[in-house]
Order: structure tokens, then sequence, then C-alpha cells
């Protein structure tokens, strides 16, 4: 039915039993955020540009965000970082409570230099900080050869994997890290950078 709050047409679709909006489309812009009107993950379409938002709030307090929004982090990793994360993982992206990170792709690119890296085994972007890149994987490894070769740069580049019944505590409410198997790094100067695309659901 219609409904019109703070000066916005609104269409609504669907409401939970104690008359909380759960589905609803708006002409355009973002929803409101007036107080118990939408229930905590109602989800709001802006036709404007078929915009999809989800209120990660509660019905006292909406927040809204883009439910399909590819979102895009960069980590800059050292030779120390490189060397150490086999036992200590680096993050890439912090835990969100109650949300899980999608992966979508990734890339890293390595620098290295004349001082090779040494060791080590392929790398994993993978839920979780646990070592020795033994957390849930988000994509096939990078071959440790990508570290090891000789000067110069290279570019990878990783989709992610299917991941199917893993347990809700696997990846939810779980940040990602960069570890490797098998052995640490050793020796190397050189740098690399991972930048990677995904979504929060």
């Amino acid at each position: 039915m219609p409904y019109v709050i703070a000066g916005v047409d609104m269409l609504i679709y669907m409401k939970d039993p104690s008359g909380l909006i759960t589905e609803a489309t708006i002409p355009n812009g973002t929803p409101v955020t007036t107080a118990n009107l939408f229930a905590p993950c109602a989800y709001v379409t802006s036709l404007e540009d078929r915009s999809l938002y989800r209120n990660s709030g509660t019905a006292a307090a909406p927040v809204w965000e883009k439910a399909s929004e590819l979102r895009v982090a960069t980590i800059n990793l050292s030779a120390a970082q490189l060397i150490a994360m086999y036992t200590t993982p680096v993050q890439v992206i912090a835990a969100i409570p109650g949300k899980t990170i999608w992966v979508d792709s990734y890339d890293f690119t390595m620098t290295r230099t004349s001082t090779a890296f040494t060791g080590g085994g392929a790398l994993r972007v993978q839920y979780s900080n646990t070592a020795n890149g033994a957390g849930t994987g988000t994509s096939a490894t990078i071959a440790a050869t990508v570290v090891t070769g000789a000067a110069g740069v290279t570019y990878t580049h990783r989709i992610n994997s299917d991941i199917s019944d893993f347990a809700s505590a696997s990846v939810a409410g779980i940040g990602l890290y960069i570890s490797n198997q098998t052995a640490a790094f050793a020796a190397g100067t050189g740098t690399a950078v991972l930048t990677i695309r995904y979504f929060v659901l």
C-alpha cells in the first residue's frame, strides 16, 4: 500500500507481524531513518538507480547500506610481513560483527628484488587468523614461486571459490587474513600489494 513519510513516497510490499516494514520501494535516494518504521534487515529498493538497501541497524535506529555494494580494500605487505605471515597472518579486512565478508576476486602484485625470498609455501587469503594458512580459504592458493622468483614485478589474479555447507561460525563475523602454508619465507626484501574486492552480507 502507498505510504508517505518525511515527504517521501514509499510503496510497501511487506510488513512483519509487529507492523514494521520488511520490504518496500522508494522513488529515489536512500530510505529514511525514522524510528520504529523498518524492521531490522528490511530491504528497500530505490527506483532511481535500482539500488538495494538493507537495514543493518535496529528498528529504533535504522542504518542503511547498499546490500549489493562491491567494496575494495588494498593492503601493502612488507618483506617482514611476508616472512612472518606463516605464523602471524596479516589482517586484510577486519571482522564485521553479525556480517559475512564474501570475496568476489583479488589481485596480488609482487615486487621482487635481487635479494630473493627462499623457502615458504603457497599463499592463501582465508577467514580467521589461523596460522600456517589453515583457515577457510576464499580462493585457489597462490604458488610460493610468485614470492620466491627472480627480481621483477608480477601480477596474480584469483576469483572466489565456491563455499558450500560450511558452519556459519567459519565465516560469519570473521575477518579475512593472508597467510601461507607449509613453511615460512626467509631472506627476501621484496614487497607486495593485495587488492581485494568483496561484498558484506
